[in-house]
């Protein structure tokens, strides 16, 4: 089953093979979850979301007509995380100072990933996780359509396309939220010199 292409997985699926639901979890599971944590910055509610994904997936096999399976799993992820934002903002109030992390506490993916990896000294660590921290509120903080855009494209790598398949937009539409949300952030995070502007 894990050399078939996902179009062929999902025809096999809906002829009754369950185990081609297995191999489409294995495939992306990892990338469904992966996107659901980052949205929800809850672990326990990522895991959730990602079950009703699939569950969506479930009923929704036979509706499947395109070639690669990701773009489509993370539309239904993005609507299930846009939807449980919407449902937690209108229930719970949110402090502006509450702090935003990784279930684990720090080991997840961030903007300053990309920074070279050689061990740094204590205060270098501490002013790194300082702008870990002001990227997670950053985000966090990012109305949910440009917040998702910038997590498909920065962390799943998804192009402009596969963006608007995923988000139900255009991809005027996902140029338009990536530049946004960078401008957004921009403003918020602090500047070289360290002062925020």
């Amino acid at each position: 089953m894990t050399q078939l292409s996902d179009r062929n997985l999902i025809t096999a699926y809906c002829r009754g093979e369950t185990s081609a639901f297995e191999a489409i979890v294995r495939r992306h599971g990892g990338a469904v979850l992966g996107y659901l944590t980052k949205m929800t910055h809850n672990k326990d509610h990522a895991e959730d979301l990602f079950q009703e994904t699939f569950q969506k997936v479930h009923q929704h096999a036979v509706s499947f007509k395109g070639e690669d399976l990701r773009p489509w799993l993370l539309k239904i992820a993005a609507n299930s995380a846009i939807g449980y934002r919407r449902k937690e903002h209108k229930h719970a109030a949110v402090s502006l100072a509450a702090p935003v992390g990784c279930p684990d506490g720090g080991h997840c993916a961030t903007l300053e990933s990309a920074l070279p990896s050689a061990e740094p000294g204590p205060v270098e660590a501490l002013t790194l996780e300082e702008k870990r921290q002001a990227v997670r509120r950053a985000l966090e903080h990012l109305p949910d359509q440009q917040r998702a855009a910038l997590i498909l494209n920065y962390y799943h790598h998804l192009t402009y396309k596969q963006i608007a398949e995923s988000l139900g937009c255009s991809v005027g539409a996902v140029r338009s939220h990536l530049f946004r949300a960078l401008k957004r952030m921009a403003a918020t995070l602090p500047n070289p010199t360290g002062d925020v502007q």
